[in-house]
């Protein structure tokens, strides 16, 4: 079934398997880069400290098998994230051109009180990979690497609409949620599904999934997504969300209801 209705079919089986693991689900969530076909979402927290780890889906049916070549890679994988805090000097620059010097300097002496992320505690790496390969020139596998830049602009668009619009009311108060973000951790993973079946090269093994890599010409950035075959989804789910949700009872976080703010 390699159709639009192969698709469908995809997205539909995705939404339950992640629905019957816990997971908040929405389809056809746009984003500034794009549309996840399936997204959803769970939170956790502790303390004054929460976080969200999001999955971006895509969805893609097609009528060949997808051949792949294997690479080794390090052990770990951490999952890509986001936070209004984040040392990053574009993100800086944004920030500066709504928030005045004074408060600025207060958000990250509240991120970085020992020069350490409040937020490590938070962060996660992905689920082991058994195979890994490198990844291939295709639309939906573009797009999905792409997601997760979009989605840190989009999340931090909405920070500083919600900071410009608290601005305006109470300054105060304002102060307040600007340092609340600091101890807020948004977690993402992007995924493809596919109906088509995945082989890994030189080896001519099938894969039920697959960590799917590329690097940067210049620097060492290395981006990563799982590409998953429809037929081994339900299964992937659980064990993504087993290894979640141990990693966050490990470091004694609770289930919690996502934030409003974003």
């Amino acid at each position: 079934m390699v159709t639009a209705e192969g698709t469908l079919t995809l997205i539909h089986d995705a939404a339950a398997a992640l629905t019957a693991n816990g997971w908040r689900v929405s389809l056809a969530a746009v984003h500034s880069g794009g549309t996840a076909d399936v997204a959803a979402d769970r939170a956790w927290s502790r303390g004054k400290l929460s976080a969200r780890l999001r999955l971006i889906v895509r969805c893609d049916s097609r009528p060949q098998r997808l051949l792949l070549s294997s690479v080794d890679a390090p052990a770990t994988d951490r999952l890509p994230s986001y936070c209004l805090a984040d040392d990053d000097p574009a993100q800086r620059r944004a920030i500066a051109a709504v928030i005045d010097p004074a408060l600025i300097d207060r958000l990250h002496a509240a991120a970085y009180p020992h020069a350490i992320a409040v937020t490590e505690a938070a962060h996660l790496d992905a689920l082991p990979a058994h195979a890994r390969a490198a990844a291939v020139r295709d639309a939906a596998i573009d797009e999905a690497f792409a997601s997760v830049d979009a989605v840190r602009r989009d999340l931090l668009r909405h920070d500083l609409d919600v900071v410009r619009d608290d601005l305006e009311i109470d300054r105060d108060f304002a102060a307040g949620a600007v340092l609340e973000a600091a101890h807020r951790l948004e977690l993402l993973h992007p995924m493809v599904i596919t109906d088509g079946e995945l082989w890994s090269l030189p080896d001519k093994t099938r894969r039920d999934w697959i960590r799917l890599e590329r690097s940067s010409l210049v620097g060492r950035e290395r981006q990563w997504l799982d590409l998953v075959e429809g037929r081994a989804f339900a299964a992937y789910a659980g064990a993504l969300t087993r290894h979640i949700t141990a990693a966050f009872r490990k470091r004694r976080f609770a289930t919690a209801v996502a934030s409003s703010r974003s």
